[in-house]
């Protein structure tokens, strides 16, 4: 179980372990034509998934089983659930203000699950450089499957990032 700060070590950790696969493998880091970049981090588990880039309260929408069941998280989650149904009506009133307040309190009391994971997605899939990555050193070769049926690429579990 991580607190947000551990959270934002694991973040890190995962988005230097990225930085040094792409300086390996440049096509890590390509542009698209539409301008999204060839591959992305993600956080991950069999509940889920959502982008390494989310805020804690995107986390609540987008991916709350990656979130530890408690007060924080259910009061958070409710908070969540008044806010979304007050807007865009009362978006700037003061009730709203109030609960985004309460809302923004609460995120620093969230646990996040270690055992989730971070992994690569590809917007395109190359399956040399994926297959390359599957036995790379930066990549966590317990989690990421090594035979040409897998394109999943983990970097870690959010516990082990996050000690990094």
């Amino acid at each position: 179980m991580l607190n947000v700060d551990q959270l934002r070590v694991a973040v890190e950790a995962a988005k230097c372990k990225f930085d040094l696969l792409a300086k390996k493998y440049p096509g890590l880091k390509a542009r698209l034509p539409n301008g999204n970049s060839t591959s992305v981090l993600v956080f991950s588990s069999p509940a889920g998934q959502a982008g390494i880039g989310s805020t804690p309260t995107d986390l609540l929408s987008l991916f709350p089983e990656m979130l530890v069941d408690g007060d924080a998280k259910t009061q958070a989650l409710s908070l969540q659930g008044r806010l979304k149904a007050m807007e865009p009506e009362a978006a700037n009133d003061a009730e709203t203000e109030r609960l985004r307040e309460q809302l923004y309190q609460l995120v620093s009391k969230l646990k996040y699950h270690g055992q989730c994971q971070v992994e690569l997605r590809f917007n395109r899939l190359d399956y040399d450089l994926i297959w390359k990555l599957q036995v790379d050193e930066l990549v966590d070769r317990d989690l990421s499957p090594q035979n040409k049926a897998s394109i999943r690429i983990v970097l870690g579990r959010l516990a082990r990032l996050a000690q990094e």
